[in-house]
């Protein structure tokens, strides 16, 4: 399909899966990268590659196709693996899951360290990559978040209605906190519920307000269904402008991830700083520190209803310390622009490309896992 004259989309038929760490799931990364590989043999030479693959597949959807196009290749690692799968079993067996793995690793060092340039989603992302390859130091490489469109968010945001059901929903002298993503096990859901029950009937001006869909969806609306007069409410899944909207009647914003989750900087991060919500977070590692540093809001423990009800009605009952880290998570938002992290990526480019009169790139598959 082409967009525009330089920009054509290529789909890569694979088969499906349901969930993100599954055999379905390898199978699929599997038929993806080689399939891939031969339909990029067919195509002509480009000027760079960027892509995104599962170590499991053994770098055949970039590495090994920019081997055979003899081009430069930039990897953008937006997760890890086999890190994550890891983590899903007990801590007695996941150093003999590591040793399982070892041919995995093994075959991400070397696609490491055959790269032109390297991008991650977050800096423990990169520095995993820096570390397996430590020739990739002495080449182009940067921490590139997703972002969002700040100017676009901000400019719907305020334009946008706020739907006629939240604004009769909300009462006098409430404090909103807005749970958006996906309804799975990878996050905090079943947490989100205790707090509720710990707050209904109680004289709180807490309500807890849960967006999207997933697998746990059903226990969501099981909760609120089973009562009358519930203090948390199921928005269900909705559009980007619908989102924006109830971010604009929301006052505090939930990264509520489990244990399961090695998510480093999640997408509701950029979300919430564009929309200027301070945030309640339980994830370790990058977001927390970026947290805590910028005082964007404050941490809990994930699975600790007792700790996110206190960080709740703490941020809830002061007034001036919600709003001086609705303030600093305002500030902060620029800094997660799509144009300004992008633009990082357009000077890796120019530094590891021959300067041509155009740049044409093959992009294997992007996607992430929040």
């Amino acid at each position: 399909m082409q967009v525009k004259k330089h920009f054509i989309i290529r789909l890569v038929p694979t088969p499906g899966y349901k969930h993100n760490v599954s055999i379905r799931r390898l199978v699929r990364d599997v038929v993806f990268s080689c399939r891939t590989y031969l339909c990029g043999k067919m195509l002509d030479a480009p000027d760079c590659i960027i892509y995104y693959e599962s170590p499991f597949s053994f770098g055949y959807a970039g590495q090994k196709l920019a081997q055979f196009h003899n081009c430069p290749v930039i990897f953008d690692q937006m997760d890890l693996w086999p890190e994550l799968i890891e983590q899903i079993f007990p801590q007695p067996l996941r150093h003999l899951v590591k040793l399982i793995f070892r041919p995995v690793y093994n075959s991400r060092k070397n696609v490491y360290a055959r790269l032109s340039g390297a991008v991650g989603l977050a800096q423990p992302y990169l520095d995993v990559m820096l570390g397996d390859a430590p020739v990739l130091r002495s080449r182009p490489h940067e921490v590139i978040y997703n972002g969002v469109d700040v100017e676009i968010f901000r400019r719907t945001m305020k334009d946008v209605a706020v739907p006629e059901i939240l604004r009769l929903l909300k009462k006098d002298g409430e404090v909103w906190a807005v749970f958006a993503g996906t309804l799975g096990p990878s996050y905090d859901i079943s947490t989100l519920l205790e707090v509720a029950e710990k707050i209904e009937g109680e004289k709180s001006t807490l309500r807890l307000i849960v967006a999207g869909d997933g697998p746990l969806r059903s226990q969501v609306e099981k909760y609120v269904a089973e009562k009358s007069h519930s203090r948390l409410h199921y928005a269900g899944q909705l559009s980007p402008e619908k989102l924006i909207a109830l971010y604009k009647i929301c006052d505090i914003g939930l990264c509520a991830y489990s244990t399961k989750s090695n998510v480093e900087m999640p997408d509701k991060i950029y979300d919430y700083t564009a929309a200027g919500l301070p945030v309640v977070n339980s994830l370790q590692g990058e977001v927390s520190k970026v947290i805590s540093e910028k005082q964007l809001g404050l941490q809990y423990q994930p699975g600790d209803s007792h700790d996110l009800l206190e960080k709740l009605v703490r941020l809830a009952n002061d007034g001036s310390m919600r709003a001086q880290m609705a303030k600093n998570s305002f500030d902060a938002g620029m800094v997660y622009d799509r144009h300004v992290q992008y633009g990082k990526l357009i000077q890796i480019i120019g530094k590891v490309c021959t300067p041509k009169p155009s740049l044409s790139m093959i992009s294997a598959e992007k996607y992430a896992v929040d």
